[in-house]
């Protein structure tokens, strides 16, 4: 019975719908009087228009008022005209690019006169692009050249502190950690906690500090501590070994196994002996002395040969001094982003000046620098024009304090060294870079932690450089088994080929264990082949 009612309903439904397609639709009988108001409104808003227009007409036959009592429509056209032409100069992104001056929001604003008409305000990269080609190039002491880098703007550099204004000596760095320290020695006499070490420079002395981390006495892990007193020992061998030119003092200083200076020195720390140590820093410095007078006290090496491992002497002493006693703020990054912070550390920094041939006459750039310890080593051992970009603030600051720091220590050593300029800013976007660039040699990218996107970018600006330059990274830009073909002929990647290496651990700060790093060399000879055979030339 349901079955059939609803069938019967299914067919009435039907037969309704086809009645209903040929019958004429029926009209409501609201719908005149909707049509008659929608009539009314359009006719009044016609009467609108035309009142507008009349209005408009008016206005225009009317001269333009010349009193500050203008009407409100005559202001708003005039303002209306004057920011289409500023947003018609307007650079195509509406924020402000990274590394240019901002806005200093406590100072009270300026409205600046607008241009004469027919001409469009200059936009802020235009002036920062101006501003710095009107900088004078800077002169290197080495060759009297021009450097291939102008001066930088303040804005640029980071604001110098006036604890870096002098020398940082080993007993200042310990009393800025004082609470870390103990007293090492036993004494028969008067304790002494600090010691002057004469050194090779004109009336050069730095005072050695007398104490010891606490640490030391747990011989717990001592890899970020300071130790004074070995850095004194230290000294003390460098200066015999490479700094004065006189086998005797070489002999009596180093050489001699059983009452050498470097023997007696040893003995007494090892004994905890106050009064041998100081009696054996008395008789160096009354032998350097004596060095010095009859002229000897120079370096034994070539120049821009210096020995790796005083150059790394100089650069961990520059460490010890500016950045471990506040070694803390560099762990202040977000993890996982571009900003990680790691160090590469001197022995694989070694292996970087062989394997990329830097020499005296290279330009070399560290692109994301940190504390500066790269630039530093490379420009002690190498002789080269060396410089590096930071943009994170605290290490930027830190490797400005660390290349004036070493350039009092070079000369504590008796020691010139090439120019080094270490500043602050993004390497992406600093007009500097763009020009260095160009002229580098030799260029640093620790890319161990960048994404896919920022390695991007430095293809892009590796396009920039030199036939022959080369670029030390810890991640490849190319793979070893790239092949130039029709489709990528025009990348990046193939003006580039690649060497692998290997370092063993402790190269650098990150991790102890191994891993590689590779040198690309800027090579457009295999890009060149490949057009001339496929008659794309």
């Amino acid at each position: 019975m349901d079955l059939f009612f609803g069938a019967s309903t299914n067919a009435s439904r039907a037969r309704q719908s086809g009645s209903a397609q040929q019958q004429p639709k029926k009209r409501s009988p609201a719908e005149p009087a909707r049509q008659s108001r929608d009539t009314l409104q359009q006719a009044d808003r016609k009467r609108q228009r035309r009142r507008a227009e009349e209005r408009s007409s008016e206005r225009q036959k009317q001269p333009l008022p010349t009193s500050s009592s203008a009407s409100l429509s005559i202001r708003d056209n005039a303002i209306v005209n004057t920011n289409r032409e500023r947003v018609g100069s307007l650079p195509s992104s509406p924020r402000p690019q990274k590394g240019l001056t901002r806005l200093d929001r406590s100072q009270p604003r300026i409205r600046e006169k607008l241009p004469a008409s027919g001409t469009s305000p200059k936009s802020v990269a235009t002036q920062e692009t101006e501003r710095c080609a009107s900088v004078p190039p800077l002169m290197n002491p080495l060759n009297g050249e021009k450097s291939p880098i102008s001066d930088f703007s303040p804005n640029d550099q980071v604001a110098d502190d006036a604890s870096a204004a002098s020398l940082v000596n080993s007993a200042d760095a310990v009393r800025q950690s004082e609470s870390q320290y103990v007293d090492y020695f036993q004494w028969q006499s008067d304790a002494k906690r600090d010691i002057e070490l004469h050194l090779p420079g004109a009336d050069s002395i730095e005072t050695f500090s007398l104490r010891m981390p606490k640490s030391f006495e747990r011989e717990t892990d001592l890899r970020d501590e300071y130790l004074p007193i070995n850095d004194l020992i230290s000294t003390v061998r460098a200066i015999a070994l490479y700094l004065v030119e006189s086998p005797e003092f070489k002999r009596v200083v180093y050489e001699d196994n059983e009452n050498g200076i470097m023997r007696q020195l040893e003995r007494a720390r090892n004994r905890r002996n106050g009064d041998d140590f100081v009696h054996a820093v008395y008789e160096f410095n009354r032998l350097l002395d004596q060095e010095r007078a009859n002229g000897d006290v120079h370096p034994v090496f070539s120049k821009n040969q210096v020995p790796s491992d005083l150059a790394i002497h100089i650069v961990e002493q520059t460490y010890n001094r500016i950045v471990a006693p506040t070694v803390d703020m560099l762990r202040q990054y977000k993890a996982f982003s571009n900003n990680v912070y790691g160090e590469i550390l001197p022995t694989l920094i070694s292996e970087f000046i062989e394997h990329a041939k830097i020499t005296a006459d290279s330009t070399f750039i560290d692109l994301g620098c940190g504390i500066g310890n790269v630039v530093l080593q490379v420009a002690a051992q190498t002789g080269c024009y060396a410089c590096g970009i930071e943009i994170m603030k605290v290490p930027a600051k830190l490797a400005k304090r660390q290349a004036q720091e070493f350039a009092k220590r070079m000369q504590l050593y008796n020691m010139g060294h090439s120019p080094v300029r270490i500043w602050h800013g993004d390497f992406c976007e600093s007009t500097d870079v763009q020009r260095l660039l160009p002229q580098a040699d030799v260029v640093l990218v620790n890319n161990y932690a960048f994404d896919s996107k920022l390695n991007q970018n430095l293809l892009q600006m590796f396009l920039d450089l030199k036939e022959g330059t080369r670029i030390i990274s810890l991640k490849p830009f190319v793979t070893p088994d790239h092949k130039i073909s029709a489709r990528n002929i025009y990348s990046p990647e193939s003006i580039l080929t690649v060497r692998r290496y290997q370092y063993w651990s402790q190269c650098v700060s990150w991790t102890d264990s191994g891993g590689e790093y590779f040198v690309q060399t800027v090579d457009r000879s295999r890009m060149k082949k490949f057009l001339a055979r496929h008659g794309m030339m």
